[in-house]
């Protein structure tokens, strides 16, 4: 009588037990590490994104010019066609400041449509008067504050309110496509993997089987 493979002895009630090796399965469990690395990679690249695009929106251009109260200081623009922010430190008013255009002319500042602040540091600046920037040349900004301490500062705001909306929702979608697409990418690759490791286990259960059972008396 011939003997039964070694992987498959009788059990007891004859039909044999089948043994396969982890290691026989295909395809191999190293893509199960794939799959968690996915997912893991996903979320460090919108944890990275979020923060990177967060300080990009909340920081502040460098400043095109900076006084205290009673100076002033000129700056000069060569690409206009933009919105100038004029922010100030300890709570200064936006109305004590007036902008000397290149014709000469003098203009106040626009109350802001929005909020913008940022702590840099150890200094604080909110954004309290906005101006639009339609011709080149030169600028002056000056500025008679009650306070002597209180700075103020203009710098290129881009398109405004408009600039820090997308920066928002640039840092909403870092926040959420990298880690969402990481997931479904991830989850895909360990349910397929753990499927088609299934499918091909019982398909060499099966195969031994009928090996077994082609093993009679000789």
């Amino acid at each position: 009588m011939s003997h039964p493979p070694p992987y498959g002895q009788p059990g007891p009630y004859g039909r044999p037990n089948i043994h396969v090796d982890a290691r026989e399965i295909k395809p191999g469990r190293a893509w199960f590490v794939i799959g968690v690395l996915v997912i893991v990679g996903g979320f460090v690249t919108a944890i990275m994104g979020f923060v990177f695009s967060l300080v990009s929106t909340v920081s502040i251009a460098d400043f095109e010019a900076r006084v205290t109260s009673g100076q002033e200081s000129a700056f000069t623009v060569e690409d206009p066609g933009f919105q100038l922010g004029l922010y100030s430190s300890s709570g200064g008013n936006g109305q004590a400041c007036v902008l000397t255009l290149p014709d000469g002319t003098e203009s106040g500042f626009d109350s802001p449509g929005y909020s913008h602040n940022v702590d840099s540091g150890a200094e604080s600046w909110s954004l309290v008067g906005t101006q639009e920037i339609s011709e080149a040349g030169e600028y002056t900004l000056s500025c008679s504050d009650a306070s002597t301490t209180t700075e103020f500062a203009v710098t290129n705001n881009g398109d405004g309110g408009v600039e820090i909306v997308r920066g928002v929702g640039s840092t909403l979608l870092w926040a959420l496509v990298p880690s969402v697409l990481g997931l479904v990418l991830g989850l895909t690759i360990i349910i397929t993997t753990a499927v088609r490791r299934g499918r091909f286990q019982r398909r060499l259960i099966a195969e031994r089987q009928r090996q077994y059972y082609g093993h009679g008396p000789q």
